[in-house]
């Protein structure tokens, strides 16, 4: 049986009063439900109550108590599907990106692999420009720009062909061994 989780929550400075105040003035689902977890587990609910009573699971609300501990009022904050400020590309780093596909490799910068990945890409773009994109940001301006690109597949490279064939010949089904599908 596992250890029962402790959770605090901190208030910030803010009184029980203030916040159950500001929840009820709030125009926003999300931040009721940050607010309502918190007043509710510093009056002494046990995190799985306050699940039930917001129609939440055990891990929103200890999501929501993480956000709240670390951001505090600015938890409250709807940033879903917002782009932050720093992820923005620009039509020069975009130029600049075809540009490192086509003339150089990841070792010229620093990077371990002698062929570019959507990874190592982000990578080289945080690297020079302090923007954090995802991979899959970086396929989509690959793609846009009509390059196309095959992930890495693992190839044997140090296998003795007359080895591979005797191991083909004894790939047989018999009736003590299952033919491998």
């Amino acid at each position: 049986m596992s250890r029962p989780t402790i959770v605090t929550a901190d208030l910030h400075g803010h009184s029980i009063k203030e916040l159950k105040k500001l929840r009820n003035t709030h125009n926003v689902a999300l931040a009721r439900n940050i607010l309502t977890a918190i007043i509710m587990l510093a009056e002494g609910y046990k995190v799985k109550a306050i699940a039930d009573f917001l129609l939440q699971s055990d891990v929103n609300i200890y999501v929501y108590i993480k956000r709240w501990n670390a951001l505090g009022i600015k938890a409250l904050e709807d940033r879903r599907g917002k782009v932050p400020s720093n992820c923005k590309i620009t039509a020069e780093m975009e130029d600049d990106l075809l540009k490192t596909v086509m003339h150089t490799t990841p070792n010229n910068f620093g990077l371990l692999g002698h062929v570019w990945t959507a990874q190592l890409l982000a990578d080289y773009l945080y690297q020079n420009y302090e923007v954090r994109v995802c991979a899959q940001t970086i396929r989509n301006i690959l793609h846009k720009n009509n390059f196309s690109f095959k992930r890495a597949q693992k190839k044997p490279t140090k296998g003795v062909k007359s080895e591979q064939e005797a191991f083909k010949k004894n790939d047989r089904f018999s009736i003590y061994c299952r033919k491998r599908l």
